[in-house]
């Protein structure tokens, strides 16, 4: 008796990507998660001249533009209560004295727009160009 050889065919079989693709995102992500990233900035090596003793610093002068949330009177230069034209006369001569003149403009959380505007308004007729501008909380 002869035996029968059982031949069986081989069939390409499937690869199913899913799984793999999620085991690379899931990888990829607890990677990103766990990375800490080198602040480059912080290890930069500034070579800095050396303080000159000899010539001390310069006081600034700022001139410190508070616009209030009072209607009748809603400027105040240097923490003095102006009024508008007064601020229009005192910028115009600091402009005239020094162009170079560093000016804050401070505004109260609830003063006007307009009053802002007013002020950076008289900033330019003075010619005064270094201006800042804050909140006052």
């Amino acid at each position: 008796m002869a035996r029968k050889s059982k031949r069986t065919h081989l069939v390409a079989g499937e690869l199913n990507l899913t799984a793999m693709i999620d085991i690379a995102f899931q990888l990829l992500s607890f990677f990103l998660m766990t990375m800490k990233p080198v602040d480059v900035m912080a290890l930069m090596d500034v070579s800095r001249p050396a303080p000159d003793s000899r010539a001390p610093a310069k006081a600034l002068n700022v001139l410190t533009i508070t616009i209030l949330a009072d209607e009748k009177q809603p400027f105040a230069l240097n923490d003095r209560v102006i009024r508008i034209e007064d601020l229009d006369m005192m910028l115009c001569k600091a402009g005239e004295l020094n162009p170079d003149q560093n000016v804050i403009v401070a505004c109260m959380q609830k003063s006007l727009h307009s009053r802002l505007i007013d002020a950076l308004d008289l900033c330019a007729k003075a010619k005064l160009t270094k201006l800042s501008v804050v909140s006052l909380m």
